[in-house]
């Protein structure tokens, strides 16, 4: 293809239904012609501020509330920072494995890889099944006897997503936000008999 003739397809014959193709072709140009999937996977990303948001909005929640706790770092608005004296390169390479080593150890006890958490969050149990299982418990805690009238309920997994759990009403049962919250995901305690 040419040079006029890509700038004709952009300008006149492409159709959008989403933002992907100018970001591809951008994203190819600016590497030279070529790029893997992988790559231009990264450059959507990139480009995708709801993704940016999630990650913000993930960050505020709990990590760094954690790390700030622990004296690890300070946040000062948007900026954070670590707190650590000045290190040499062998000390930060020496950080940087130490938490290579805990995440290789966290994702081998999980049995999931580090992101699988996400994919989890395309399936969820739909309204239906959700309103059979609350009329089935009464609209009770199946834990505690709470009612919806006294606090949130959840459809809780009883063998958790995060391991190999599915949304089959067998595996599924209503627990109240205090309750399920306790539960975690290190449990897969029936409590519905």
């Amino acid at each position: 293809m040419s040079f006029k003739a890509l700038i004709d397809f952009i300008l006149k014959k492409m159709s959008m239904s989403h933002v992907y193709q100018p970001i591809l072709i951008k994203a190819l140009v600016q590497s030279g012609g070529k790029a893997t999937i992988r790559q231009l996977a990264q450059t959507l990303l990139l480009e995708d501020e709801s993704q940016l948001l999630f990650y913000e909005k993930r960050l505020k929640e709990m990590p760094l509330k954690v790390l700030k706790k622990h004296g690890v770092l300070t946040v000062d608005g948007d900026l954070v920072s670590i707190n650590v004296e000045d290190l040499s390169l062998e000390q930060r390479a020496e950080i940087r494995g130490a938490c290579e080593d805990r995440l290789m150890s966290f994702v081998s006890k999980r049995g999931i890889t580090t992101w699988d958490y996400r994919m989890l969050e395309d399936d969820p149990v739909s309204d239906s099944v959700r309103y059979r299982l609350l009329k089935k418990a009464n609209g009770r805690c199946s834990l505690c006897g709470a009612t919806k009238k006294e606090t949130v309920l959840h459809v809780d997994h009883i063998v958790p997503r995060s391991r190999g759990g599915t949304n089959d009403e067998s595996n599924l049962q209503v627990l109240c936000l205090k309750c399920n919250l306790g539960k975690s995901n290190k449990d897969a305690t029936d409590f519905r008999t």
